[in-house]
């Protein structure tokens, strides 16, 4: 199984960049390819964990046109409110994707360490350079397009 791992500073509270991970909603604008979303019902774990599932439609371009629209179930598990959560992502073909989030607040208070950790849970071994390498360029600029839009508030 391969991973990686990203860190980023943001100048907010621990709490708010928190909440701000944690509402599917807020997907949009931060991921790349995102075109549309879909929220599902809030549920429940067996182990009372807060599951929060949506469905999003990622659109690949060349030369500016849409050329290939890819349908992505993705679940956020509340594992550790305000301190940690993680994204599980499903995607065809079987590939499956573990996003942790840890959040640690520095000592004032007022920003955040954000640690992200991708495990590839499971990827055919054909396609999994490409796919290990779309999802750093991905996760680079979600995390940079989190930190702008929490910072500019």
């Amino acid at each position: 199984m391969r991973t990686f791992e990203l860190n980023i500073f943001i100048d907010r509270p621990r709490d708010e960049v928190y909440d701000h991970v944690s509402e599917p909603i807020n997907m949009i604008g931060l991921q790349p390819l995102l075109t549309t979303i879909d929220i599902l019902k809030e549920q429940k774990s067996t182990s009372g964990v807060t599951l929060r599932p949506f469905y999003t439609v990622e659109t690949f371009r060349w030369a500016g046109l849409p050329i290939f629209r890819s349908r992505v179930y993705s679940v956020i598990h509340l594992t550790h409110p305000k301190e940690e959560l993680e994204i599980h992502v499903f995607r065809k073909p079987g590939i499956q994707i573990v996003f942790r989030y840890f959040f640690n607040e520095d000592v004032d208070g007022n920003r955040t360490h954000l640690t992200q950790r991708v495990s590839f849970e499971k990827v055919s071994k054909l396609l999994e350079n490409l796919v290990f390498d779309q999802a750093i360029k991905t996760q680079r600029a979600m995390l940079t397009n989190l930190k702008v839009r929490l910072e500019t508030k």
